[in-house]
């Protein structure tokens, strides 16, 4: 196991196997060859062509769009085609921040191959000269990545809810931390990668956080989401990233973009340039 793996896993991805999903005339997601037979019934919602599925015509609207498409996705999940109902809406189409063409349920943003993003919060502590982080123990019943470790706080970003307030309603639910520590909460960066699943492609964006916590503060799990936190050092950390499987496979980069600014993985590292370009991809 290496940093590079991490990065690997994360990219892994064979577009041969998927068709575009075509909005605006613009490029809004990857479908897969063999998921578009769940599409056929629905003409009065997307036309299919050999290398494209596109919106049909008339959906212009961007309340109809998301109506249409809604329906579509329901009845998949009907079906058993998809599974894990979230209730969370992502945008679909353009850059982030908008304008966008329609929003789409969360857990079927993967077999649309559209972007979802996420906020993703490394909590640490300073301890003198030593850099601790406090890691969470993902819940046994999670339905992603059981039992693994995880960043301190973390969660998928929402319609309508802006990122810093995103940032501090999962502190709160995860975490337990209160609003006035979680405002301190610093936006990093992102970090972006391309991994194919079993239900389609996941070109995902996550948004890194920064949030230097006192000493005496005890994270408390308030929606049963972890089964608990450890405060770890930081070279621990960076050291089970690099040679194990611990971690949920998307915190990893999280946790090493957190290495690289604070100089914990440095730039004499033989992949260092590989890894940065790795972050982003």
């Amino acid at each position: 196991m290496s940093f590079l793996d991490h990065i690997a896993r994360c990219n892994a991805h064979d577009l041969k196997k998927f068709v575009l999903l075509i909005v605006d005339g613009e490029a809004a997601g990857h479908i897969r060859k063999e998921h578009l037979i769940h599409l056929e019934r629905f003409p009065d919602v997307f036309n299919l062509s050999g290398d494209a599925v596109r919106l049909a015509d008339g959906l212009d609207a961007y309340e109809d769009r998301t109506a249409s498409v809604d329906m579509v996705v329901r009845a998949l999940f009907e079906d058993g085609v998809l599974a894990g109902w979230r209730g969370e809406p992502y945008p679909v189409g353009g850059n982030w921040g908008g304008p966008h063409a329609f929003e789409i349920e969360r857990a079927a943003a993967p077999f649309f191959g559209v972007r979802a993003y996420g906020v993703h919060v490394n909590g640490f502590v300073r301890d003198g000269d030593d850099l601790k982080m406090w890691i969470a123990v993902r819940a046994d019943d999670r339905p992603v990545c059981p039992g693994k470790l995880d960043n301190m706080i973390a969660g998928g970003q929402p319609v309508k809810l802006g990122l810093k307030e995103n940032v501090i309603k999962e502190a709160a639910e995860e975490a337990g931390v209160p609003r006035h520590f979680a405002e301190k909460a610093m936006p990093v960066g992102a970090i972006t990668y391309t991994m194919e699943n079993e239900t389609g492609l996941k070109p995902d964006m996550m948004f890194c956080w920064d949030l230097a916590l006192p000493a005496g503060f005890q994270p408390s799990c308030e929606d049963g989401e972890v089964a608990e936190f450890r405060l770890l050092p930081v070279e621990e950390v960076m050291e089970i990233v690099e040679t194990t499987d611990d971690f949920k496979f998307n915190c990893n980069l999280v946790i090493i973009d957190f290495c690289i600014r604070h100089g914990v993985l440095p730039p004499e590292h033989s992949d260092y340039e590989t890894i940065l370009k790795g972050l982003r991809c």
